[in-house]
């Protein structure tokens, strides 16, 4: 059985919501899930956009129980977290992985954000049969969705919606200053968003400066050390911030002695992180525009309305997928039974091979292979037979009855 809990843009109405709940929740339910007994497997998911928790549970009533008291314990008055349950939770993890969960529809980050969390959670040893069932499954959705539709085909990442929203606000980007804060995935996406936009002066600036210089160099900028920050800004017409910092790394006084460097020069920041890694003060200084990741709203809906189709596309792709798990599901019944026949025929075969080679040269050939042949037939059929009888006897006919089906007898007299 899974219980899956999410806190996720929309549950938070916009990602306004997750800067202060997600890192509680990281370190909260992720501290403590290991060590509730009904939990065998679990794996956290943790993106830009979400903070979810997959498990694997021996009992969903005692483990949804928990996650709701916790989730009290950290927001006791919201309910910015959801807790889902056995076919709804793999149904939400398909369209996660896919893309269609994510503010940005069709988004490409998500499905390696998701199998990175995976893959972390396996060499920490979190993960066994079930959720690696569901992961594996998970993945090959996503890739269905790739490869049969177009969902993501075109910009479709906070990345490049941080770069839309750019152009939509002080217009093209040619010979404009640029600096990127950062240097992980959604940086990365930023920086392949910007070649061709003859953008001018290009800063990278990262926590880890061999990253940083990586960055710079692929985008024929320069990179500079965090202690330069404010030389950075005061250099920019964009500053671009996307970093995986849990707390903020561009404060107020950067941006204020920058804004005393040239103080006629308007100056946009636009935040994608989340939590936020820029002080909220940062919009009352004059002349600085201020974005975050709730600004790309409008860019999110024009995506959604221009890839309705491959949407319905990609839920169609869900369902038969759905439906396939389903019907492997009604199966797994008749798969170990059919796996213990497996099992005790092979051990009966053995034995009766092993007494056969044992005669090899002392019988004849053909007599040897009637004998075989007779000894695994009667081996096998003998509590057939038995049960057969005595089901009979005791007026089960409904067992006989099943006999005749299972064994294909109905043309047989």
């Amino acid at each position: 059985m899974i219980v899956s809990m999410h806190v996720t843009h929309t549950s938070a109405g916009g990602t306004e919501g997750l800067n202060d709940v997600v890192p509680l929740l990281e370190s909260e339910i992720g501290k403590r899930i290991g060590a509730v007994q009904q939990v065998t497997e679990y794996i956290v998911v943790r993106t830009c956009n979400r903070f979810e928790l997959y498990a694997a549970t021996t009992d969903n009533r005692a483990v949804e129980d928990y996650l709701q008291a916790t989730i009290r314990t950290i927001v006791p008055s919201s309910n910015i977290a959801y807790i889902l349950k056995d076919r709804d939770s793999i149904k939400h993890l398909f369209r996660v992985v896919c893309g269609l969960d994510s503010l940005i529809v069709g988004e490409d980050q998500i499905q390696h954000q998701v199998r990175d969390s995976y893959a972390r959670a396996k060499e920490e040893g979190h993960v066994g049969a079930m959720l690696t069932r569901l992961f594996d499954n998970a993945m090959i959705v996503g890739k269905r969705v790739r490869s049969e539709t177009a969902l993501n085909k075109g910009a479709v990442s906070v990345g490049s919606a941080a770069v839309e929203l750019a152009e939509s606000r002080i217009g093209d980007l040619g010979g404009k200053a640029v600096t990127i804060l950062g240097a992980g995935d959604i940086a990365s996406v930023i920086s392949k968003n910007l070649v061709g936009k003859n953008v001018g002066t290009v800063i990278v600036s990262n926590r880890t400066y061999s990253r940083a210089i990586e960055l710079a160099d692929e985008l024929g900028g320069k990179a500079v050390s965090m202690a330069r920050l404010t030389e950075a800004v005061a250099e920019s017409d964009v500053v671009l911030v996307a970093t995986g910092a849990p707390h903020a790394v561009l404060h107020v006084h950067h941006v204020e002695e920058a804004m005393r460097q040239r103080p006629d020069r308007r100056l946009l920041i636009i935040d994608v992180s989340v939590p936020r890694n820029t002080d909220a003060e940062v919009a009352g200084i004059p002349n600085v525009d201020l974005e975050n990741m709730d600004s790309l709203h409008t860019i999110a809906m024009r995506n959604v309305e221009r890839r309705r189709n491959e949407i319905v596309s990609a839920e169609k792709i869900i369902g038969e997928e759905l439906a396939r798990l389903d019907s492997e599901q009604k199966e797994q019944l008749a798969n170990d039974v059919i796996r213990r026949i497996g099992i005790k025929m092979a051990s009966i075969r053995e034995h009766e091979v092993e007494i056969a080679l044992a005669r090899a040269g002392t019988a004849d050939v053909h007599e040897l292979i009637d004998d075989l042949s007779r000894a695994i037939s009667n081996k096998f059929t003998a509590e057939l037979y038995r049960n057969l009888r005595e089901a009979s006897r005791d007026g089960r006919t409904d067992r006989c009855e099943a006999a005749v089906e299972l064994f294909g007898l109905g043309d047989v007299q």
